[in-house]
């Protein structure tokens, strides 16, 4: 769902608020570096007069030396206070945006990135808020230079010297708004081009390093390089346009100021032949011109950095923009804790993207410290019926209810402090593994983090590791083992004190024994709790206090294990499949057709 909000623009201008005192010390910094310039032409012009005249003499050199220090002097110190001042407070805004971007980011649903590359991701928090840094470090202090030297300057050379040369030579000067204005459309698609290639080059190599053992085992090195390589070569190819359009933007802008110092050179040296100036008003006005030439080029160059942030602008406006789906309704009532009694209503749900039911007509009651097993099929349902649970996805009204609430009106926190979750995927973060099983805002002890170990039977395998608790995992946790990952997930989730929790098949990747130990534990410790558990193995949810098998996203079967199996439907030929597997797997059989069979054995 999107909807236009000026929350960007709101930011902007609640910065500006907020800090106002310190960007008008900088530009009164900047302001007095200078003024303290422009008494530079008219040093050179005393000087050159008193040459001309010969009225100058060696004590006035040293005065005029001196003064010349001063002013040198002067306008550093002001000029670095000033733009240490306004650096700064761009950096602030910087930080202040990935901020802005990475919390609203955190607000978005699960479903939000689904549809999203990661790459694009990146490079909106990198490279677009980098732009939109340089604006306010480059465009501000660029701009008040601007205002201020062409001001006094345009002054000083039409009231001191000679007005008419003075329109002479800013006559052209106009038409560097004009090329500005035919360049502004140019530069901002090339820019939007640039950024969305980068987006594209981040996405592709955090893919690679994501699948690395894929690639290598496939043998897609060459594949994969080629991929890049294209990219690569697209993201050269876009910056070549920007590049093109920036050199001509420049290259037009110099041209006409230089036709601005050929009128003054030609003009004012008839002007001085004629005496209608002295040398010295000559030397005097080419040095103001100077002084006004580079601030008129830098407006130039801020009205080009404008258009490449107005195309950052909207990329990050599009996100900001981007209402959370799921997120609290206003006037929800606060509540502050769930027992974990669960009831699912007349629960049917679909997918955003989908025609067909993923859920259908669910009906269920889990008593508060029961437990609830759920089998069935790949694509049946089991993982969406979680998502609901936890409101990842928004199920219908009046469909799931925690303690006779209705779900959707039990605050987010609520609903998701009082459950704890171990997902298929057992995502690990990239610290350390005390860190990994205390993921949570409360703070946990060591020896709470030791215990949730113990429990989850990965705690001899951390004291393996060279660092044991403190041992700092790869990328995704890949330093461990599929099974080692799963348990150390299963801690994380034990450690919770929550009501309610659910396991989600994250036993598929350990041994039978293993399972078998572990699962002896679970059920001491679940029994002041209500349990969900998702899987494909019978052996692990056969002592739940009630079993549901889902087919085609239908409740089909429920009753305990025993009940089931003498029901002779979905679950007793799944139950006689995996006792025919068991038996498969531990048997002795020849090569299949002339190939080598390896069969590795799976690692707890």
């Amino acid at each position: 769902m999107m909807k236009k909000r000026p929350i960007f623009k709101e930011h902007f201008v609640l910065h500006f608020v907020l800090h106002k005192w310190s960007y008008l010390l900088g530009t009164i910094l900047l302001t007095f570096s200078l003024v303290l310039q422009l008494f530079v032409p008219v040093l050179l012009k005393k000087f050159t007069d008193g040459l001309q005249n010969e009225s100058i003499h060696v004590s006035d050199l040293w005065e005029l030396s001196l003064w010349f220090i001063i002013v040198g002097i002067g306008a550093f110190l002001f000029r670095s206070s000033g733009r240490i001042y306004i650096f700064k407070m761009s950096r602030i805004l910087e930080r202040d945006l990935r901020t802005l971007l990475f919390s609203h980011w955190e607000r978005l649903q699960a479903e939000y990135y689904q549809n999203q590359r990661i790459g694009n991701l990146m490079a909106h928090a990198v490279n677009d808020v980098n732009i939109m840094r340089q604006i306010v470090m480059q465009g501000y202090f660029q701009m008040v230079e601007a205002a201020v030297l062409i001001s006094i300057s345009v002054f000083m050379m039409a009231s001191t010297i000679h007005l008419f040369l003075t329109l002479l030579v800013l006559l052209p000067l106009p038409g560097l708004t004009y090329i500005a204005y035919r360049f502004r459309s140019k530069i901002q698609m090339h820019s939007l081009n640039v950024q969305e290639a980068i987006g594209t080059l981040t996405s592709r190599v955090q893919e690679f390093c994501s699948g690395i053992s894929v690639i290598k085992t496939y043998i897609q090195e060459q594949e994969e390089c080629k991929k890049f390589t294209n990219d690569n070569q697209s993201n050269v190819e876009f910056n070549k346009q920007l590049i093109v359009s920036n050199s001509l933007f420049t290259s037009l802008s110099q041209g006409i100021v230089g036709l601005s110092y050929l009128i003054s050179i030609v003009f004012g040296s008839i002007l001085v032949m004629k005496s209608a100036i002295s040398l010295g008003d000559f030397v005097a006005f080419n040095t103001y011109l100077s002084l006004l030439i580079a601030p008129i080029e830098n407006i130039g160059k801020v009205i080009n950095l404008l258009q490449q942030g107005k195309a950052a602008d909207n990329r990050i406006r599009h996100v900001l923009s981007t209402e959370p789906a799921i997120k609290d309704e206003e006037g929800i009532t606060p509540i502050i804790s769930l027992q974990g009694e669960i009831r699912i209503k007349n629960l049917s749900f679909k997918y955003q993207r989908s025609k067909k039911y993923a859920l259908k007509n669910i009906n269920i009651t889990i008593p508060k410290g029961t437990s609830l097993a759920i089998v069935g099929k790949v694509g049946s349902g089991k993982s969406t019926l979680v998502n609901l649970l936890l409101r990842l996805y928004n199920p219908p009204k009046n469909s799931i209810f925690i303690d006779e609430q209705d779900i959707r009106d039990v605050p987010l926190k609520t609903l998701r402090t009082s459950v704890a979750y171990v997902p298929q995927d057992n995502f690990l973060f990239s610290s350390t593994i005390k860190e990994n099983i205390a993921f949570d805002p409360n703070p946990y002890q060591d020896d709470q983090v030791v215990h949730a170990a113990k429990q989850a039977h990965i705690y001899d395998d951390i004291m393996d590791l060279p660092h044991n608790f403190e041992t700092e995992l790869g990328e995704r946790g890949l330093s461990l083992s599929g099974g080692q990952r799963q348990r150390v997930s299963i801690a994380r989730a034990l450690i919770k004190p929550s009501p309610i929790i659910i396991f989600d098949d994250s036993l598929s990747a350990v041994d039978s024994k293993t399972e078998s130990i572990i699962l002896t534990t679970l059920r001491s410790e679940m029994k002041s709790r209500t349990s969900i558990i998702i899987s494909h193995r019978i052996s692990t949810i056969q002592e739940a206090d009630q079993i549901i098998v889902l087919d085609q996203g239908e409740l089909v079967e429920s009753g305990t294990h025993q009940c089931l199996l003498k029901k002779n439907g979905i679950y007793k030929k799944m139950f006689a499949q995996q006792t025919t597997d068991f038996s498969f797997a531990h048997s002795t059989f020849p090569p299949l057709n002339g190939r080598k069979i390896l069969i590795k054995k799976r690692r707890g």
